[in-house]
């Protein structure tokens, strides 16, 4: 029968340091930018990597949805464009220090991009019995928290109710 022996405290140091060894590969000269620095600005891609995520999961962008690869890849631009409003979007909420009221919560001074997108999902276009006008609907509870995103946003109202002029052709 096997015996159980005491760790060896320097087997154990020796496997821990192994283990955690951090490898980066770079194109960026040592003396451009010293590795300390090197790894603390990969490591601060988080914030980036973060909104990106999705992009990595092969439910969105593998053969499963769309077989041929330049359409994967089309897919692909589609998602990252997405991902570059959203992310624009929430900067934009953020830098803009309008405080977000939030009916179900406290009032958001630093609003994500998720929050963002839940408070816009209530947000329906009818069409206004009388004038056939289109027109926001929603509850009345969600006002105050649509008018300071759009107002945070730079966007007006009618961004929801008035398609786009397009320019016609010269």
């Amino acid at each position: 029968m096997p015996t159980v022996d005491a760790v060896d405290a320097t087997q154990r140091q020796r496997a821990i340091a192994q283990r955690s060894a951090f490898v980066l590969i770079t194109t960026v000269p040592a003396d451009q930018l010293p590795a300390a620095e090197l790894l603390a600005e990969y490591k601060g891609q988080v914030h980036v990597e973060r909104h990106f995520h999705f992009l990595k999961d092969p439910l969105f962008v593998d053969a499963l949805f769309v077989k041929k690869p330049e359409r994967r890849e089309a897919l692909g631009y589609v998602l990252l464009g997405a991902c570059l409003l959203y992310s624009l979007a929430e900067r934009r909420l953020r830098r803009s220090g309008i405080p977000i009221p939030s009916p179900s919560r406290r009032v958001l001074t630093r609003p994500t991009g998720h929050e963002l997108i839940r408070h816009l999902q209530g947000v329906h276009i009818a069409r206004d019995v009388t004038t056939g006008a289109r027109v926001i609907a929603l509850p009345a509870i969600y006002h105050p928290t649509l008018h300071a995103i759009l107002e945070a946003l730079h966007m007006p109202p009618t961004v929801f109710t008035e398609p786009p002029v397009r320019a016609g052709p010269r």
